[in-house]
């Protein structure tokens, strides 16, 4: 039998150093399928949720035709926020200058363009950014060369049709939210293992066989898999960047 690798942890300053974050931004979060909407919350043309992924600005918009887009909530012209919170709009009108893009990202106005040699508001739109749904859910990727969202899923959704839900008939309850001071790695570990859950959480250990032969953790790419006591919680792990579990 050959013996296991020696056990070892991460460095203290993968969660500490701000130019590892830094890093984490630029090459997790912004170049993966996150969930940013409901699909109910843009289901009328003009509807839009503004919000971010990772530390980019989001918008997302149901445009006249029916056809869902996404864009870097950012002006074309000194960088503000376009759109705040959520609501219904026939326009994108930036509260700064009052720059006014259409639904699909083109410029339609902007005070005094007129006077401005040489300015083409043709070539100026909003930037796009890659959007797609899954059931209920809205996701984004700031990464335009990224692979489609049905790729990262890969298997989840057979599992959870496997398991007999029927996805599209999630319906919304409520949303909870919460602040930790904490990375966002310790979160991401913390809820994936359950070696602490016999100290931690007594009453859930006195429901859910939590010993190590009766609960265990399967990886597979974006997905993780996690069986006890002959019932299993699946989790979209969407590459560290968020978790969605059944």
């Amino acid at each position: 039998m050959q013996a296991a690798a020696p056990a070892h942890t991460f460095p203290w300053s993968w969660y500490v150093d701000p130019a590892v974050l830094a890093a984490e931004q630029e090459r997790v979060f912004r170049r993966c399928w996150q969930y940013v909407a409901r699909v109910d919350q843009v289901a009328e043309p003009g509807r839009f949720v503004a919000t971010r992924a990772g530390d980019v600005p989001v918008v997302v918009v149901l445009g006249r035709e029916g056809e869902l887009r996404a864009f870097l909530n950012v002006c074309r012209h000194r960088g503000s926020l376009v759109c705040s919170g959520e609501g219904r709009r026939e326009t994108l009108q930036c509260p700064y200058h009052a720059w006014t893009y259409d639904l699909d990202g083109t410029l339609r106005s902007a005070p005094r363009a007129d006077r401005e040699p040489g300015f083409d508001a043709d070539g100026v739109r909003l930037l796009p950014l890659q959007v797609a749904t899954w059931g209920p859910f809205v996701f984004v990727n700031p990464d335009a060369s990224a692979a489609p969202l049905a790729d990262v899923l890969g298997s989840l959704p057979s599992l959870l049709a496997e398991g007999g839900l029927d996805l599209d008939g999630l319906r919304f309850l409520r949303r909870v939210e919460a602040e930790y001071e904490a990375n966002w790695k310790v979160c991401c570990e913390n809820y994936l293992e359950c070696y602490h859950c016999q100290v931690a959480h007594p009453a859930f250990s006195n429901v859910v066989d939590v010993s190590p032969d009766a609960y265990w953790l399967e990886n597979h790419a974006a997905v993780s898999s996690r069986y006890a006591s002959g019932e299993t919680s699946t989790t979209f792990e969407n590459a560290g960047c968020a978790t969605w579990q059944w």
